[in-house]
């Protein structure tokens, strides 16, 4: 017969084990604090060059490091994401909003941050419309959105070359809201630049320079589905992962190119459906969950220390 110890033991590992998902397990967290307290010891590599190195000078992955895939994400995962946060909310922002219309205040700093965009790129055309477009114009916001500026020119009254203007725009904004990006009332504001010409994503837009809506945000057709958006969470972060053993195998040439080529599926990846189906497709809901779980921040610093790895001089 079980003592009272082992019974109890007993019942809190099978307590555990019907837990729905391993973020919050009792036995995660210990193993994770166990694994932290033995990084000392486990890694540390042997003889990276051993005719003439020392021991101890290679790097290796800590154990029990595989990424633990996201089986439901409702859940709020270790990391502290509440993806609910992606679903529709029954009103506008109030922080922004008062009745769908744009607080004064709100359109006064938008305003000025459009006007100081374009003396930074010393453009003298006309701005043909100011709009506030993506989830902080709509019912998916959250305290993850980003106030999103798009400033409409006619691409004709600076060049006939369009594409070589979408890249020229995408370095300048990409510059500014690294160095001079603002924040209105807890949210980034980030600025675009399109053409007047170009077709626009179904999704709710607000006209600043017409106070009024262009597309009305609407709740109804706003479901996720949670499955599909999973699957291709993990399939990317599949793939981040395999860069990550690539530049841990030091192969770094293979890891630069494997990255640049990720970053650019995942921009593709991104489009393909909004233009299809808007802010609620599952590519972009993914795109927005690997983004709040750092993997693209991941991917992003793997690439950039292979390049410089595979340019640095030994």
């Amino acid at each position: 017969m079980f003592d009272d110890w082992a019974w109890k033991s007993y019942n809190k590992v099978i307590k555990e084990a019907r837990e729905p998902t391993p973020f919050k397990s009792a036995a995660q967290k210990r193993y994770k604090k166990l694994r932290r307290k033995n990084d000392i010891y486990t890694t540390k590599g042997g003889h990276k060059r051993p005719k003439v190195g020392s021991p101890y000078t290679g790097k290796m992955k800590r154990f029990g490091t595989d990424r633990l895939r996201f089986e439901n994400l409702k859940e709020i995962v270790d990391d502290g994401i509440d993806f609910s946060s992606l679903e529709a909310k029954e009103e506008l922002s109030s922080t922004i909003w008062d009745n769908e219309q744009l607080k004064e205040e709100v359109k006064d700093h938008l305003l000025q941050v459009s006007h100081d965009f374009m003396d930074f790129m010393d453009l003298d055309v006309n701005i043909h419309d100011l709009l506030l477009v993506g989830s902080m114009a709509g019912y998916n916001y959250s305290k993850h959105s980003d106030i999103d500026l798009h400033i409409v020119l006619d691409f004709k009254d600076i060049s006939e070359d369009k594409d070589l203007l979408q890249r020229y725009f995408s370095l300048a904004k990409s510059k500014w809201n690294r160095s001079r990006g603002t924040i209105l009332f807890g949210h980034d504001v980030e600025v675009y630049v399109e053409d007047m010409e170009d077709e626009r994503i179904p999704t709710a837009t607000y006209s600043l320079t017409k106070g009024d809506w262009i597309n009305r945000p609407k709740r109804d057709k706003m479901v996720i589905d949670y499955d599909g958006v999973t699957k291709k969470v993990n399939e990317k972060m599949s793939e981040i992962e395999e860069l990550e053993n690539l530049f841990q195998a030091e192969e770094y040439e293979e890891a630069y190119e494997m990255g640049m080529n990720l970053r650019s599926k995942l921009r593709s990846f991104r489009q393909s459906g909004l233009d299809r189906d808007g802010e609620y497709s599952n590519e972009n809901l993914a795109f927005k969950v690997l983004r709040r779980s750092k993997s693209l921040d991941r991917l992003n610093d793997i690439t950039k220390k292979s390049y410089k790895n595979m340019r640095s001089a030994e």
